[in-house]
């Protein structure tokens, strides 16, 4: 019996681990084909987010302190990250895209971990398949954005309140406030979780957290306060640092109030847009009212771009497609899953709090696919507990109307907040593409990169084969590979398109009279 119990547990092990090595072998051909494309080099990403972190990691290592003299205006954990990782591999992009790679396996190894803790060993191999899988995680694990690391220290942060809760070890309450110091500082808004964190102490059904002869109440509130205390000692330098700088009082980062006018101007539409009009106050009926509407925004199956465009990179490396898990599976699922951890409520509440804060601070601020990231980690857990408890009253009690029935929630759910808007690809993503693309069409030519120009000028003609100037781009490659048929046949496609387009007819010109380009 008990031989046979150890290959059952590792059996379980090598599934894990086989899932985990999918999982980084489904990221690493993803960032192969990645380097080819304009999304690989951030330095060309003009008014993007890859090309500030970028930046501001060059500048902290130049000057650790003062950086750029400036308060921090984003939070500073993923800079600071950035530039230890940019000078361990000395600038690499694909050194730097590798190690992000390993972090985010490491993330699904977490939630594979969490899942185990709250529920069994089957939930969290399912959690962690859901992913090792999940397309929008394979497309953020290669990008210069904070994301996947703040989903990982947040997700991280939970599971070691969990291990703490179970080991009732003060060092593992140490670990934890380390963790959601580090949580903060990588995105702040996990200080929403903080008095549901309280509570779901106090009502946890251990009497006490730690040995000790304290009561109950007494101990909870004990940890609670190490908890703050050590989350504020990680914060405190960056604090001063920032009063240092600025003489202002800036606990981590100043753009909170900017995130807030986004989502919640009169003329906010709960997506990130800047707005003009003025800003709504909580106590009026058009705050609610957008406040319900970011709610199904944030339900709402498509992922909402910002910085970048998942379908897109779908259209660009058709091996994403491997990568089958999708927002329309996850979320039904996980609802209906978050309604069986009411079952044991008090001992899941630390749970189920900080999952519906990972919606809450989302829906209070601005909706986009990478800010969803820490809220969709936690539905891989309930989505998983779903279909493993589904399993086990089908199969072992023979009960089949309640599993039937959160399924058909589930359905109704799905059937509801699958909304497309209009295209796929909107033409604003389609506008940014074509200005990166020319972007690093133009470096790679200047810099006698002809293949990867060559490539990159495919991609733009792809999404784009009726823009003037990917087929003028494209000419221009020909020409630099020495081939004159294919690049009159690109310039007479621009001058189709665009009669008036005159860079194509000059070039066209000089080709004419001097058989060659000036």
């Amino acid at each position: 019996m008990v031989k046979r119990i150890r290959k059952i547990g590792n059996g379980k092990k090598i599934l894990v681990g086989v899932i985990l090595f999918c999982g980084f072998i489904i990221r690493l051909v993803y960032l192969i084909f990645l380097k080819n494309t304009v999304y690989f080099d951030p330095y060309i990403m003009d008014k993007h987010d890859q090309k500030t972190f970028i930046l501001w990691a060059e500048d902290i290592l130049r000057h650790p302190f003062y950086v750029d003299g400036k308060v921090f205006y984003m939070a500073p954990f993923y800079p600071y990250f950035l530039s230890m990782v940019y000078f361990f591999v000395q600038g690499n992009l694909f050194g730097i895209y590798f190690i992000q790679i390993l972090l985010d396996v490491f993330l699904c190894f977490i939630i594979y971990l969490l899942g185990k803790l709250l529920v069994d060993d089957l939930t969290g191999i399912v959690a962690c398949f859901l992913c090792a899988f999940y397309r929008t995680f394979v497309v953020y694990s290669s990008s210069i954005l904070s994301d996947n690391l703040i989903t990982l220290l947040y997700i991280s942060f939970i599971t070691s309140i969990y291990i703490a809760l179970q080991k009732k070890n003060l060092l593992w309450w140490i670990i934890s406030g380390v963790l959601l110091g580090f949580s903060a500082l990588a995105k702040p808004t996990i200080g929403i979780f903080i008095p549901f964190l309280f509570i779901g102490l106090l009502i946890y059904p251990e009497t006490k957290l730690i040995s000790g002869k304290m009561s109950s109440i007494k101990n909870k509130i004990f940890i609670f306060f190490i908890l703050i205390f050590i989350s504020g000692c990680v914060i405190l330098p960056i604090t001063i640092r920032n009063w240092y700088i600025g003489k202002v009082f800036v606990p981590i980062c100043s753009n909170g109030p900017e995130n807030w006018r986004i989502g919640n101007s009169s003329d906010s539409i709960g997506l990130f847009h800047y707005p003009k009009g003025h800003l709504l106050s909580p106590s009026s009926i058009q705050f609610w009212k957008l406040f319900l509407r970011k709610i199904h925004l944030f339900f709402t199956s498509y992922e909402w771009p910002q910085n970048m465009n998942v379908y897109l990179m779908e259209e660009l490396i058709p091996f994403l497609k491997i990568a089958f898990i999708k927002l329309g599976f996850v979320f039904p699922l996980g609802i209906s899953g978050l309604f069986l951890f009411f079952k044991n409520f008090r001992r899941n509440s630390l749970f189920i709090f900080f999952t519906l804060s990972n919606i809450l601070w989302v829906v209070l601020f601005f909706i986009t696919d990478r800010y969803r990231f820490p809220a969709v980690a936690c539905f891989f857990i309930t989505s998983s507990y779903l279909i493993v408890w589904s399993k086990r009253e089908i199969f072992n009690n023979k009960k089949l109307l309640k599993p039937f029935l959160f399924f058909i929630f589930s359905f109704l759910f799905a059937y509801f907040f699958n909304v497309i808007p209009g295209d796929l690809l909107p033409e604003e993503s389609k506008k940014i593409f074509g200005y990166l693309s020319a972007k690093g069409i133009e470096k790679d030519l200047r810099e006698r990169k002809i293949k990867e120009a060559y490539k990159k000028a495919l991609d733009y003609l792809k999404i784009l084969p009726n823009d003037p100037k990917s087929n003028f781009l494209m000419a221009l490659v020909y020409y630099d590979m020495g081939d004159k048929q294919k690049m009159l046949e690109y310039l007479y496609k621009t001058l189709e398109i665009d009669p008036g387009f005159t860079l194509a007819k000059r070039f066209l010109e000089d080709i004419s009279k001097n058989g060659r380009h000036k």
